[in-house]
């Protein structure tokens, strides 16, 4: 087995306003079988941007997941460079909001190289997982 098996498990789930599903798609765990991971519960403490560190033995995140967990009004704005490419920002996240991406080929230009979050506000929250 691999030294570390990152696995997402997502379900696309809609229903109408008697709680019959509309769209009930299992689209599987999504199965990498990598070197590395690290989840952390984090807190954005001012509004400058803050670089993340990716775990020790990789230099390519293969996967990532984020979740603004903020009780207020925190948006994170996520900015990130994919392989062979340049810095830009990939979402910002009001509270609750989730965003993932989950490769699994390991074969350029797939990847993230350079990874930082950013509030609005102080003290936002977050919970992430970089993975490869």
């Amino acid at each position: 087995m691999s030294a570390s098996q990152n696995n997402l498990s997502l379900v696309v789930n809609q229903q109408d306003a008697n709680g019959v599903n509309i769209v009930n798609r299992l689209v599987g765990a999504i199965a990498y079988s990598g070197v590395d991971g690290q989840f952390t519960i984090g807190s954005l403490t001012d509004t400058s941007a803050h670089t993340q560190t990716f775990p020790s033995m990789i230099t390519t995140a293969l996967q990532y997941y984020i979740k603004n967990t903020s009780s207020g009004a925190q948006v994170i704005t996520v900015t990130w460079t994919h392989t062979g490419g340049s810095s830009a920002v990939v979402q910002a996240l009001p509270p609750g909001s989730v965003l993932a991406f989950w490769c699994t080929a390991s074969a350029s230009p797939a990847g993230i190289t350079a990874l930082s979050l950013q509030s609005d506000v102080a003290n936002a929250t977050f919970e992430q997982y970089i993975g490869g």
